[in-house]
Order: structure tokens, then C-alpha cells, then sequence
């Protein structure tokens, strides 16, 4: 591929995992690292990519480094680390980060990013992971224009719809608000379930019928299988979940944004927590709705 550009990538997780193994299925000649511990050695051997120990490897051996990883914390030990990706010469390089963060650490690491050289893009996706794996993820990002530029031919191979906001942490704030509002429309879904229990609609019908109707968002609809199953293996966890409302509350705050369908949806994930939820999928919201309730399992 004549002017290509090397890649990096640093988080092979759930979502990270199917977008790297895209890139070097397209071609690309792909860097990894984990932000972890765990060993990568046999998802080099299938996907063909590199594998580097560290952040800083991955900086000296590609010039557009994609991140996928938990939270604002983890981004910038990635940058500045003992083995960050400062340590390594970063001037013209481009670090893309495709997770979900905080934006005062997306400044952060913006500066320093840029204090080295280098340039952060934020790219934010929204999908889980069957989409990931089909490269049909919304990508939003911020930045500088240019180097978004640069990185759309890398950025159509992980999804299908690219969409610039603008030179700052305009995607963050994007990102926050659509998490935002995929809690607000489970905690509904859930009431409207668990009012519908309470009434002896049968479980599996009263999923198809919100489905079907106009009350149904999208995610609803990606989740009723499993809903109809009471199957909470996670595409995204519940913890996910609290930490996106978490950041949402904040920016409410630092604006003066006065959000009260917003806030309970907060306390029901405080909730979540505290039942020891936060490592199954989102869609457990509905076991706490279910509990306030005093319902058992959902019958057939």
C-alpha cells in the first residue's frame, strides 16, 4: 500500500481486540500493545500483527498510534508512563483515541501529546462489539482538521460513518451525551418492563411490542434478544455505564445544566453499583428496577 502509514495500537480488549485485527486484515502493518498485563502473543499469531511490551515500542515503530482502552487515567500513563509513548520521539506522529474519556483528560493529553510533537485526534466510537467487529462503528471526532484527514482512510476500515466536530473535545462531549441518553432510554425500558410484570403481560411479547413501536430506540432493539433471555453477558458493562453517567453529570454541573431525568437515571446506576452489578451488561439496570420492586426472575 504506497503511502500508507505505519499503525499502532495500544488496547486489545472487547472493542479494541475486532478493530485492530480489522486494520491488519485490510493490510496494514499493525504495532500492538495492551494497556495491561495480558498476553497478546496468540492475537499477534492470528491477526499477523506486531507485538510491541510497551507504549514507547509502539511509538518508535508506527506514526499513527490508535488507543482503545478504559478511561482518562489509563490514556495518559499510556502517554507518559515509565514506558509511555513520550518516551520514544513522537514529533509528526498522531495519536488517535478511540475511547470513551473524561475531556479535561483528553486535553491533558492533548498537551501532551503536542509538547512532544505529536498530535491527538479524538475519535470516539458509538457501537458495541458485533459492530466493531463488522467495522459499521459511528466514529465522532475533534481535532486538528488535517490530521483528521490523514486518518480517515484508517478510519473507514473501522466504521462506516466518520464525523468531525470540530478542533477541540467537541466528541467527547457527543460521546457523553448519546451514553447519557443510552442509560435514560434502559432505565425507561426497564419501568415499562417491570410495570408490565407487575400487570402479567407475558415477557417475551412485551419485548417484541416495544421493539415494534415508537417507543423503541435503536438499542432497544439490539438488545431484545438477549433481554428476552435475561442474558446480561456483557457487549458493554453496567460499570461502563456509571462511569459515562458519572462524566455527564459532571460537565451538567461545570455548565449549570439542570438535567432531573439525567440525575435519577445517575442514582439508579449508584444502585447498580452498590448490588455488585458493575460487571454485567448495561442492560442490568433492569435487575435493580426489578429488586425496587420486589420482583423475582421474569417468567417465560
Amino acid at each position: 500500500m504506497s503511502g500508507a502509514k505505519r499503525l499502532g495500537w495500544i488496547g486489545t480488549g472487547a472493542m479494541g481486540g475486532p478493530m485492530a485485527a480489522r486494520l491488519c486484515k485490510a493490510g496494514y502493518p499493525v504495532t500492538i500493545c495492551g494497556s495491561g498485563r495480558r498476553d497478546l502473543s496468540a492475537y499477534a499469531a492470528e491477526t499477523g500483527a506486531r507485538l510491541a511490551h510497551n507504549p514507547r515500542e509502539v511509538a518508535e515503530q508506527a506514526d499513527i498510534i490508535f488507543t482503545m482502552i478504559p478511561n482518562g487515567e489509563i490514556l495518559l500513563d499510556v502517554i507518559a508512563g515509565p514506558d509511555g509513548l513520550d518516551k520514544a520521539n513522537l514529533q509528526g506522529k498522531i495519536l488517535v483515541d478511540m475511547s470513551t474519556v473524561d475531556p479535561d483528560s483528553s486535553a491533558e493529553a492533548a498537551k501532551r501529546m503536542e509538547e512532544n510533537g505529536g498530535r491527538l485526534l479524538r475519535a470516539p466510537v458509538t457501537g458495541s462489539t458485533h459492530f466493531a467487529a463488522a467495522g459499521t462503528l459511528g466514529i465522532m471526532a475533534s481535532g486538528d482538521r488535517q490530521v483528521f484527514e490523514t486518518c480517515l482512510p484508517y478510519l473507514k476500515v473501522l466504521g462506516d460513518r466518520q464525523t468531525w466536530l470540530g478542533d477541540g473535545e467537541q466528541s467527547r462531549y457527543m460521546k457523553i451525551i448519546i451514553n447519557m441518553m443510552l442509560a435514560q432510554a434502559l432505565q425507561s425500558f426497564s419501568e415499562g418492563l417491570v410495570l408490565g410484570e407487575k400487570l402479567g403481560l407475558p415477557w417475551k411479547t412485551m419485548i417484541d411490542l416495544i421493539g415494534d413501536s415508537a417507543a423503541a430506540a435503536p438499542i432497544l432493539r439490539y438488545k431484545a434478544d438477549t433481554m428476552k433471555a435475561r442474558d446480561f453477558t456483557p457487549t458493554s458493562t453496567g460499570y461502563n455505564m456509571h462511569k459515562d453517567m458519572r462524566m455527564a453529570m459532571e460537565l451538567a454541573k461545570q455548565v449549570d445544566a439542570n438535567l432531573p431525568t439525567a440525575s435519577l437515571t445517575m442514582q439508579m446506576y449508584n444502585s447498580l453499583m452498590a448490588m455488585g452489578l458493575k460487571q454485567r451488561d448495561n442492560t442490568a439496570i433492569l435487575l435493580v428496577n426489578e429488586r425496587m420492586n420486589q420482583l423475582a426472575l421474569t417468567p417465560d
